[in-house]
């Protein structure tokens, strides 16, 4: 007995390899988009070409400042989570945007996102991100995680850091060659008078 139908044609074997293998590479690229969540520690501080560290101490801020200050620390001293000082900072490639912190047993976890601004994949290690105290302590992870952020794209951001509490601190984010973007999370509210 004879079977009359054709044969599958090797372009369309060829087009559902590719399709396959389209479909690998996708996959592929969104499991490399990993979010930045890390735990930060202590760490020898980096020279890094910043200019003068922003103000994290209340004497040279203005009264409004100083109060929304001791606000945010009286929200994480009381165990509930607060907005930072600063929630957004940009450079021309990449946007980061600090939504909210909350108390932690030894500290405190940053939580936002990370936005490629750019026409092109952007990769963003976690190492492009260190914390500093307003005693010029530096906490960095030591990790290698990376995020690869298509245009446009965007991944959470999560940091904890062991900060002792009323410490002012700086978020310093660090992407070669843009310079160095700096948001102040929280002011340094210990030995301040109310």
């Amino acid at each position: 007995m004879y079977d009359d139908s054709p044969p599958i044609p090797f372009w369309a074997i060829g087009l559902l390899g590719a399709i396959f293998l389209i479909g690998i590479s996708i996959f592929m690229q969104q499991s490399r988009s990993a979010a930045l969540i890390e735990q930060f520690a202590r760490q020898p501080t980096p020279a890094l070409p910043l200019p003068a560290l922003p103000q994290l101490e209340m004497q040279n801020l203005a009264p409004e400042a100083q109060a929304a200050a001791r606000a945010i620390w009286q929200q994480i001293a009381t165990g509930n989570r607060s907005q930072p000082i600063d929630p957004v900072a940009s450079s021309q490639r990449v946007r980061v945007a600090i939504d909210v912190i909350e108390p932690t047993a030894d500290g405190v976890r940053i939580k936002g996102t990370v936005t490629n601004l750019t026409n092109a994949d952007l990769l963003v290690p976690i190492r492009a991100f260190e914390l500093r105290d307003s005693t010029g302590e530096s906490y960095r992870s030591p990790s290698s995680t990376m995020a690869n952020l298509p245009p446009g794209g965007s991944t959470p951001l999560e940091l904890s850091v062991p900060l002792p509490e009323g410490r002012g601190l700086l978020l310093i984010t660090h992407l070669p060659p843009d310079p160095p973007i700096e948001q102040r999370l929280l002011i340094d509210v210990r030995g301040a008078r109310p």
